[in-house]
């Protein structure tokens, strides 16, 4: 079977489908990523082919970033998705359907990020199965957007405008966020497939940069994104000058955008890196301060580690909101309209760090994701997926 990967220049998007790709390789299968070329290195770093598929030109990028920054705080997602959808899925179609046309995939696996993938399918008769990147709720607020936003490329292309979206609707989901996370569904969506990712060991140890001090370890990241965006990165410096006045120890990781050499100013019990691999962190931490990314999100909660949430965008306040929901953590603050104070960072991660409720909300998180199918039974359903095609 060959299954093409589909993502956007993404981190957070394409490291969910990693784990299935893994699977569909050790169980024998062709594997190759179309991706914009920026992303080439990060494919390959990840031990994947790449299929290069033209980037957004940068005028046009800049000119949606600079949209998205002034637009209301409450409408940025809106700007985002109505705005990036047609100009994402246009920027990227020529590589797409080179590689059908040339590669030939039984089937496409695509975050649901990237929707060239997804209009190219279409036009080339290909299965494709969607991977969702966070909760349904916030797939079900962005998919319609979407759709509607696509609809004169779409026609340009021969294809019914479809502003419903049953194409995308239509399609299979994969996801790897335990049931309980998610808000119950007013009316039924697309069909869902929840998987587990297999446990990393996570068994190094952490090296000494406190000088033997035993103090709780708190892990504050922003993700992959969020530290490189002005208003986050902002919000990211106080929380970490908020945790610098806890007795606790703080590893601060700020991601490709940032630059530890810039926090030289913080105290002994802060040391900043710019990436380490998080599950050894993870095994070691008492607490997480996230910006609630899903990726960092189901990261901390499969460890079982409480965490304090500073939502900032897109679906982190929805992910805020059911980690505080399911009793694994506290949410502070609402991005760049309702900033967290330091006192109230202070404060949630106080209470996250002595109250136990939240470390035994966290296990039972832990031990819902580990009772998950495994992702070989993804690729059981891919290879179903073409059977029922070809027939």
């Amino acid at each position: 079977m060959r299954v093409l990967l589909a993502t956007t220049a993404n981190n957070g998007h394409f490291g969910p489908m990693l784990p299935i790709a893994g699977a569909c390789l050790r169980a024998g299968h062709d594997v190759l990523v179309a991706a914009p070329q920026s992303f080439a290195g990060t494919v390959e770093r990840a031990g994947h082919r790449h299929w290069p598929c033209p980037d957004v030109d940068p005028d046009e990028r800049a000119a949606l970033h600079a949209k998205f920054l002034a637009a209301e705080p409450e409408k940025r997602n809106e700007t985002m998705v109505t705005l990036g959808a047609e100009l994402a899925a246009r920027s990227i179609m020529p590589g797409m359907l080179a590689a059908l046309d040339e590669w030939r995939p039984d089937v496409i696996l695509r975050e649901i990020g990237e929707l060239g993938s997804a209009i190219a399918a279409e036009l080339r008769g290909v299965p494709h199965v969607q991977m969702l990147i966070g909760l349904d709720k916030f797939v079900d607020f962005t998919l319609p957007l979407a759709a509607r936003a696509l609809v004169a490329y779409r026609e340009s292309l021969g294809l019914p405008g479809d502003p419903d979206g049953e194409n995308l609707h239509r399609a299979p989901s994969f996801s790897l966020l335990p049931p309980s996370l998610e808000v119950p569904r007013a009316e039924a969506g697309p069909e869902v497939h929840r998987f587990r990712v297999p446990a990393a060991a996570g068994s190094a140890p952490l090296r000494d940069w406190w000088a033997n001090d035993d103090a709780p370890l708190v892990y504050a990241t922003f993700g992959t994104v969020a530290a490189g965006v002005p208003f986050a990165a902002a919000a990211f410096r106080t929380v970490v000058e908020a945790l610098a006045e806890l007795p606790v120890r703080v590893l601060v990781t700020v991601g490709d955008s940032g630059d530890p050499s810039t926090w030289s100013a913080l105290p002994p019990n802060v040391h900043v890196e710019r990436w380490v691999p998080q599950q050894d962190v993870l095994v070691h931490a008492a607490a997480m301060v996230c910006h609630g990314g899903t990726g960092t999100v189901l990261g901390g909660l499969a460890a079982g580690v409480p965490m304090v949430v500073v939502p900032q965008f897109a679906d982190q306040p929805d992910n805020a909101e059911r980690v505080a929901a399911v009793g694994a953590g506290i949410g502070v603050g609402d991005g760049e309209a309702a900033p967290a104070t330091a006192e109230e960072l202070q404060a949630a991660v106080t209470r996250v760090l002595n109250e136990p409720s939240y470390r035994k909300a966290a296990g039972v998180m832990a031990e819902e994701i580990a009772a998950l199918p495994p992702v070989d039974e993804a690729v059981s359903f891919l290879a179903k997926l073409t059977d029922a095609d070809r027939g």
